[in-house]
């Protein structure tokens, strides 16, 4: 693989990092909306319940088990493992690029030489 091929690889594999940073924005603001969302529910439920007269240890054991609340958690856990998926793919990605310019040095450096 000669330098021109390291080079067209390193702006695939940059061009791929700025997807991959901007999907990592783009989930992570998924994230907090689905965190406030499911705090919402939690709060909301929690609420009627006590307003209903149920005891403060009995609304902590089951509030996550209520629909909305059970949904809501799903769906923030959800958002957090895309988060998490798109910034270890920021890091894959930057470690690629370390890589592909360490090679991409000693091919250039091998070619200047040659001549």
């Amino acid at each position: 693989m000669g330098a021109f091929d390291i080079w067209e690889e390193i702006q695939e594999c940059s061009r791929m990092l700025n997807v991959a940073l901007e999907q990592a924005k783009s989930r992570g603001n998924q994230m907090v909306e689905a965190e406030a969302a499911y705090y919402t529910a939690k709060a909301r439920t929690a609420y009627q319940m006590e307003r209903d007269g149920k005891s403060a240890s009995f609304i902590g054991m089951v509030i996550k088990g209520m629909p909305d609340v059970s949904e809501a958690m799903e769906l923030y856990h959800r958002r957090e493992v895309e988060y998490r998926n798109a910034n270890e793919a920021i890091m894959t990605y930057k470690k690629q690029l370390d890589m592909l310019r360490e090679q991409y040095a000693r091919e250039w450096g091998a070619a200047k030489e040659a001549q």
